[in-house]
């Protein structure tokens, strides 16, 4: 009997000590469940401060963005130009673009589309603190540069960037499944040897592309080594696998950022002399790494010490003739590039203005090729200038001759990139 009390003893006393532990762990249970809720609305308190201040930065952007587009509207209408649509890549009955005072500079400084580098190398004329190597992209012409996770490169140039000058280079967006995209990087630094100093340590000027692909979380920011500002609802999920042409245009202290011929981004009080020590590019640090490189091709940095649309127009008017490089067109092909509209447009004003006026229109090309095909995209090339000028300013086909040369006026290497880029050229003589 006594044996048995024992027993059922110990298990009153196992049981009280269980309830115990339960209602113990049930308390501290509670106890982290509450932290843990008081901890998430503060979170989302913070969140909701956090929107609504992001949200005001925002609209004050986009009022800008409106006033911009406003003041690009009004300078079309002065033109005499009246299409107010989106441009066309085509050099047929393309509209003039409304949306954009870039003008590229006419003396170009660099200009590389690597066709001289061998595929998987390293380009020879650029540098970088970490790795890359030129590539072909399907379904795009030419070659790349694929920058690798956690590398800034930059174009070799012996000198700092003119006071003005304008940059130009294409990137593409590319997206492959569920791998992780690169966080792009641009801009100006004062470092000149990005491999042997940290640009991240330095003043610069920069925009930045990060998660593209995402509606709800791409970032498109800009900024003096911090960030000064966004423009987060251009679309940029819409170039995936796609190019997307920057064009940026330095004038002493400011900048002014194109994202395919929109103007996104103008500080007049941005920029100081040491900041045009360099151009960079960069596949940022992230975690997670990056799987997708940063492809970039056709990088332009042009010098624009006088501008360059009244200096061609003056050319023309005082000595007869004017010579553009900046009229460009689809490799190996006579459709015109939308960013070259702005300098025809030019010619166009000049025709309509003076009712006199008679010019020939000549292309150029560089010596890739046999001379014969060089030759007939010549004359295709400025008979599709002209199509431009009587379709979009009404102006009569007998004020307008074509002609073509090819490649048997270099002015130029052929056997350099800078040489071919002086070598594609069109020239207006005034008859």
């Amino acid at each position: 009997m006594k044996t048995i009390l024992t027993f059922l003893f110990a298990i009153l006393c196992t049981t009280g000590a269980f309830a115990q532990t339960t209602a113990e762990k049930v308390n501290q249970k509670v106890k982290d469940k509450t932290t843990q809720r008081v901890n998430t609305k503060t979170d989302q308190a913070i969140d909701k401060g956090l929107d609504k201040t992001e949200e005001a930065i925002g609209n004050i952007f986009k009022k800008k963005s409106k006033k911009d587009k406003k003041e690009d509207t009004d300078a079309n209408a002065n033109t005499g130009n009246s299409s107010s649509g989106s441009s066309s890549s085509s050099g047929n009955g393309a509209q003039p673009n409304s949306f954009s005072d870039f003008v590229a500079g006419n003396k170009v400084i660099f200009y590389d589309d690597f066709k001289q580098d061998a595929l998987s190398d390293f380009p020879a004329k650029w540098n970088t603190n970490g790795s890359g190597k030129v590539v072909t992209v399907s379904g795009q012409p030419g070659k790349w540069l694929d920058i690798t996770h956690n590398s800034v490169v930059n174009p070799v140039i012996d000198k700092a960037l003119p006071e003005n000058c304008t940059i130009e280079f294409d990137l593409y967006l590319q997206v492959s499944g569920d791998r992780q995209t690169p966080f792009i990087e641009f801009g100006l630094t004062p470092v000149k040897d990005v491999m042997r100093d940290d640009l991240f340590y330095k003043d610069k000027f920069y925009v930045s592309m990060n998660r593209y692909n995402e509606n709800d979380g791409r970032q498109l920011e800009y900024g003096l080594k911090d960030p000064v500002g966004n423009k987060n609802d251009f679309p940029l999920p819409t170039y995936s696998n796609k190019v997307l042409h920057v064009s940026m245009a330095i004038n002493k202290t400011r900048v002014r950022v194109y994202i395919d011929k929109s103007k996104l981004i103008d500080l007049p009080r941005a920029l100081t002399p040491e900041l045009r020590n360099n151009f960079f590019l960069c596949n940022m640090y992230t975690v997670p790494a990056s799987d997708l490189g940063v492809l970039v091709s056709n990088l332009r940095i042009a010098s624009s010490e006088t501008d360059a649309r009244s200096l061609l127009i003056k050319q023309l008017m005082e000595e007869g003739r004017a010579v553009t490089n900046d009229i460009l067109f689809d490799v190996n092909s006579d459709v015109i590039k939308k960013e070259s509209y702005d300098i025809i447009n030019q010619f166009g004003d000049a025709l309509k203005a003076n009712a006199d006026l008679k010019i020939r229109i000549t292309g150029h090309t560089d010596a890739d090729g046999t001379a014969a095909k060089n030759l007939d995209l010549s004359k295709k090339r400025a008979a599709a200038v002209k199509n431009y000028l009587t379709t979009n300013y009404g102006i009569d086909n007998d004020r307008i001759e074509t002609d073509g040369k090819g490649s048997s006026m270099p002015v130029g290497s052929n056997t350099t990139a800078e040489g071919k880029a002086k070598n594609r050229r069109v020239e207006f003589t005034k008859l």
